[in-house]
């Protein structure tokens, strides 16, 4: 199950970095902005999303465990119903704030009207993805984890093929762009729930009462999460705000860096998901020496995998400029961050790890801590520092910089609350 969700993961983070590709061959810096901007705000919606559809595959998956069938059709409804509120109510939110991002574009992109309108579809776009999201979650409760990986792999195989036929067949450029993300999102979600239905069956109920205690349960669970994920907007924004006055090919690099970040390092944000059944599992069954190595062994992995993933860039950063038609500002900005501050992801890809230990263990609210004290304190005095004696660079190396020390913070408290439960004692059953 955890090969079929990284896997999952890599997919739709290939797709975005291909429709990138595909946009930086019209020579458009803005419009490959745009695009960066765009898969931005999506991005935001998906992790909120994901985070109900995890709290409710969670709840449809204990309930598979205890037999319940019965149960299950009127809860796979009952997520997709909910998970179609949520991404409806961030993408209207995000909507209210298109006047702000479009002004990150420069000039150019308001008088002509073109990256609004890209904008408005790609959020348009959310609510099947959101679909797509959460069928995908329902078939991995109840064991499908092929089926759940078919359903993703729906979604970025329609992106793959519709986007040139979008862009350059039919000659939309920018706007195809969006317009292939609704349509593959529609076609995604289609064959999900379809499959959910084939699989678990989609049930109402007029019971106003077994609705109410589905949401409680699943907003106790999501709560943490969504919080945590809540700090993302504000140090983005924070940071894209600074950051786009230095232009729009500033602005692309940073689209194309965003891009190379998710596809080098989706081995890091699969952690989570592949150490937390790792970890409980151990624990459960006491082998706290078991736990131990297991937490050494993560911790030199994300430390080698780090190294290797910034020698890579470092070496074929200039040839990625040049393929994504970056202007010299944009290059100049591409090769600091790949050379540079590549070394705080070293870093950063401990936090996984710790989030991964603060789940284990219940203690999730600490992942909502630690999110806060990253967009805030890890990230807004960093970005003013970076900014103020390197310019353009600065901001993007100041809030990695940041983001780092707050990854030795979090991964040394989750060392610490392991000590505290025993699990470092050589007494302890191995």
């Amino acid at each position: 199950m955890t090969s079929t969700s990284a896997l999952s993961l890599l997919a739709l983070f290939l797709t975005d970095i291909l429709t990138l590709a595909y946009v930086s061959l019209l020579q458009d810096e803005t419009a490959t902005a745009a695009v960066g901007i765009g898969k931005t705000l999506s991005f935001i919606a998906t992790i909120l999303v994901t985070s109900v559809a995890l709290a409710a595959g969670s709840v449809v998956s204990q309930h598979a465990g205890r037999g319940h069938r019965r149960l299950l059709p009127l809860l796979a409804r009952q997520s997709l119903g909910v998970a179609l509120v949520v991404a409806g109510i961030v993408a209207a939110l995000e909507a209210s704030w298109l006047d702000t991002v479009v002004t990150w574009l420069g000039p150019e992109a308001g008088v002509d009207g073109t990256a609004r309108v890209y904008l408005q579809v790609t959020l348009l776009s959310i609510i099947p993805i959101a679909l797509t999201q959460t069928t995908a979650q329902m078939l991995r409760a109840v064991g499908e984890p092929r089926w759940a990986l078919a359903v993703v792999m729906a979604l970025a195989l329609s992106l793959a093929l519709i986007d040139p036929v979008l862009i350059f067949v039919l000659d939309l450029q920018l706007l195809g762009a969006a317009f292939s993300a609704v349509i593959a999102g529609c076609l995604a979600s289609a064959f999900g729930i379809w499959r959910v239905q084939r699989r678990i069956g989609l049930r109402g109920s007029r019971r106003r009462g077994v609705l109410s205690a589905f949401l409680a349960r699943i907003s106790r669970m999501a709560a943490p999460y969504a919080l945590a994920h809540l700090a993302t907007p504000v140090s983005l924004g924070f940071t894209l705000g600074h950051l786009a006055t230095y232009g729009v090919s500033v602005m692309a690099a940073m689209a194309l860096m965003d891009r190379l970040l998710q596809i080098g390092y989706s081995f890091y944000f699969a952690l989570p998901t592949a150490l937390v059944p790792v970890f409980s599992l151990l624990l459960g069954r006491h082998q706290r020496g078991a736990f131990r190595i297991a937490l050494r062994r993560a911790v030199q992995c994300v430390l080698g995998y780090g190294l290797a993933v910034w020698a890579v860039l470092a070496l074929m950063v200039p040839l990625l400029g040049a393929w994504f038609s970056l202007s010299p500002p944009g290059q100049a900005l591409l090769v600091d961050l790949c050379r540079i501050g590549l070394g705080f992801w070293l870093l950063i890809g401990l936090d996984f790890i710790a989030v991964a230990v603060f789940l284990s263990l219940e203690r999730a609210w600490w992942v909502t801590f630690y999110a806060w004290i990253r967009a805030t304190a890890g990230t807004l005095p960093w970005v003013w520092l970076g900014e103020k004696f390197f310019g353009a660079s600065g901001i993007m190396l100041g809030m990695w910089c940041g983001n780092a020390l707050v990854a030795m913070a979090s991964i040394g408290t989750a060392i610490w609350i392991a000590r505290r439960q025993g699990l470092f004692s050589h007494k302890a059953r191995a």
